[in-house]
């Protein structure tokens, strides 16, 4: 066999060495970095990692991501042979994430029962790994939007923190129809707290001493059923 031969029978044995170097780490980062898009669903997400620590040296490591929830500490697992030879080893590698998106957020400070708009939300650019959330826990559109808790200022707009607007208001003057097999009556009330359609809310109806309960069945009206 020639010089030649030997040379390229050699390099045809030898291991792949692309996670060995410069580039092949870089291939690696940008392996992990899909896994994690993919893994944590971050559509519209703009993410940042940052091993803690230097990158192990195996060579084409297998890529697992620990964990399905978005944090500012990323755990990995990869397995591999190492570069310099010997037996296949399994790693953990932390990473620091930051994970920015665009979102609403609180201009000032919003209590419940009151309109989204009058809390003055902004765009903003935020950090959702740093506060826990998932671009999901984010609204998009806010029009027409109440406010069902309070809030501060500077937070971001969650799903969970938002309603349709109320069909009554707490304190409005709404119709209160009552019906029964042969008969349905109209009167007027008063509703003791706002409600959304089906809810069931105290109305305090003209004339009487204490409240009753009906249920909202359109803007500014309600139902009692007997």
């Amino acid at each position: 066999m020639t010089p030649r031969q030997l040379v390229l029978l050699a390099m045809l044995l030898s291991p792949p060495t692309w996670a060995c170097d410069t580039d092949g780490e870089q291939r690696l980062l940008e392996r992990i970095d899909i896994q994690a898009r993919e893994g944590l669903a971050l559509d519209g997400v703009q993410l940042e990692l940052t091993p803690i620590g230097a990158l192990p040296a195996l060579v084409a490591p297998s890529v697992r991501l620990l964990g399905q929830s978005l944090r500012s500490r990323l755990a990995v697992e990869l397995k591999g042979v190492p570069c310099d030879g010997g037996p296949a080893q399994t790693q953990t590698l932390w990473f620091k994430a930051r994970a920015w998106r665009d979102a609403w957020v609180y201009g000032r400070a919003g209590r419940a029962e009151q309109a989204l708009a009058d809390a003055e939300p902004r765009r903003e650019r935020i950090d959702v790994a740093a506060l826990q959330l998932r671009p999901d826990d984010l609204v998009q559109q806010i029009d027409g939007l109440w406010l069902n808790q309070a809030t501060r200022a500077g937070a971001p707009v969650l799903k969970r923190q938002v309603q349709p607007e109320p069909l009554v208001q707490r304190n409005a003057v709404v119709d209160v129809v009552v019906q029964a097999p042969g008969l349905r009556l109209q009167t007027q009330g008063k509703v003791m707290r706002q409600g959304l359609l089906g809810d069931r809310v105290p109305v305090l109806v003209d004339g009487a001493e204490s409240s009753l309960m009906a249920v909202v069945s359109g803007k500014g009206e309600v139902h009692v059923e007997h």
